[in-house]
């Protein structure tokens, strides 16, 4: 579900290697060999749209992306993203849809199934391929959620499918939940970790770990702050719920009232254990 001419980099990647094994092999003539180099070339900017194959088993999916096959079991996989963009330059607008997983979390690190063609307002078109039905309805029959439960159900009555269940809602805190001294008992000092935290100007780019990393650690420096005023600052604690919510969201999960905050407790304390012990491995290893 790429557009027409997507997979132009990597046909031009085939294309060298192969001109220059064949040139290295003395197996033909560089003029020969540049002929199917750009043979490969074109066949990879023209490829049809449907440049993947996902297969479904009852123990999970098996992405086959440019012939490597990738498999997922059902409990790495929490959903189907979906990022809604426009093009700038031609002000066309496009859907690209991404395996969420389990980890790393966040909506939009997993790997790319296709991009589809939408409508101004974020709609299907109507001319949607019979595979991304197919690809609703896998997740549908597995109860996994997707982004947009509303554009999934016109492209799956279009083919006489059943509409998406309701989406299941993963609430937390799951389990105990640690006090603030125990949850930030390592954590760096208020001011230390906001000149780090600062010093760190975009996480677009980053590792999806860091990126989460980024978000749970401003989070957790905001819950302190209005702690340590006993929450009696209405700014301080309205900073704290929204850096909480903006994990919950990242993460795909609800939490109701000052649930967020405590969420944020626990996934601190499991953060900083896992760091402390990944530094402790790579000493033994010294």
């Amino acid at each position: 579900m790429q557009r027409w001419g997507g997979n132009i980099g990597i046909g031009c990647a085939l294309a060298m290697v192969a001109m220059f094994a064949l040139v290295g092999a003395g197996a033909t003539s560089p003029g020969k060999a540049t002929l199917i180099g750009v043979l490969i070339a074109v066949a990879a900017a023209l490829a049809v749209p449907h440049t993947f194959w996902l297969r479904e088993d009852e123990d999970g999916l098996t992405l086959v992306r440019l012939l490597v096959p990738r498999r997922y079991a059902w409990s790495e996989i929490r959903g189907l993203a979906m990022e809604f963009h426009e093009e700038v330059e031609t002000s066309g607008h496009h859907v690209t849809l991404r395996l969420r997983l389990a980890d790393p979390q966040g909506r939009f690190w997993g790997p790319a199934l296709g991009r589809v063609d939408v409508t101004g307002d974020d709609r299907p078109r109507g001319v949607e391929p019979p595979a991304l039905a197919e690809l609703f309805a896998v997740f549908g029959r597995h109860g996994l959620p997707v982004d947009e439960p509303e554009f999934a159900d016109t492209v799956l009555h279009v083919y006489g499918l059943p509409p998406m269940p309701p989406p299941p809602v993963r609430s937390v805190p799951v389990g105990p939940v640690p006090a603030a001294a125990q949850a930030y008992a390592d954590a760096p000092g208020v001011e230390e970790e906001g000149q780090a935290l600062a010093a760190v100007r975009t996480i677009v780019k980053s590792p999806p770990r860091k990126r989460r990393a980024h978000l749970l650690r401003t989070a957790a420096r905001a819950d302190r702050i209005a702690l340590a005023g006993d929450d009696a600052d209405r700014g301080e604690v309205a900073a704290a719920r929204i850096a909480a919510g903006n994990l919950t969201e990242h993460d795909g999960v609800t939490a109701d009232g000052d649930g967020a905050r405590e969420y944020v407790r626990q996934q601190y304390l499991e953060w900083s254990r896992s760091a402390a012990a990944g530094r402790d491995g790579r000493r033994a290893g010294r």
